[in-house]
């Protein structure tokens, strides 16, 4: 395995965000990188990294489109979508409330 660079290119870092999108956990994402699992994890880690940023900017991607989704087809009418749009709007806001509360910030 390649020793990870301070700082990845960005062709690895869409890569980071295309994996995170599709849930993959971070281990897997160094596998597929081909780095070292130790440091790419420690640059995961660490919440200001590029690394760190671009996996949550994927999962946060993937979540909007679903949420998107839902709310359109909640508005047009789809009861079923609505009850899941509502469900996970519902979450999400109690995530963000146990976060704000216990550590001090919103969902990153």
């Amino acid at each position: 395995m390649k020793e990870l660079p301070i700082h990845i290119s960005d062709e690895d870092l869409e890569t980071v965000f295309n994996m995170a999108a599709c849930n993959y956990a971070p281990s897997d994402i160094a596998l597929q990188l081909g780095v070292d699992k130790k440091s790419f994890l420690a640059l995961y880690n660490d919440k200001e990294s590029d690394v760190r940023q671009s996996y949550n900017a994927g999962k946060l991607s993937t979540t909007f489109a679903i949420m998107s989704k839902q709310k359109e087809l909640a508005e047009s009418g789809n009861i079923t979508a609505a009850q899941i749009f509502l469900r996970e709007s519902e979450r999400i806001d109690v995530e963000n409330i146990k976060n704000r509360l216990l550590f001090g910030y919103e969902i990153d």
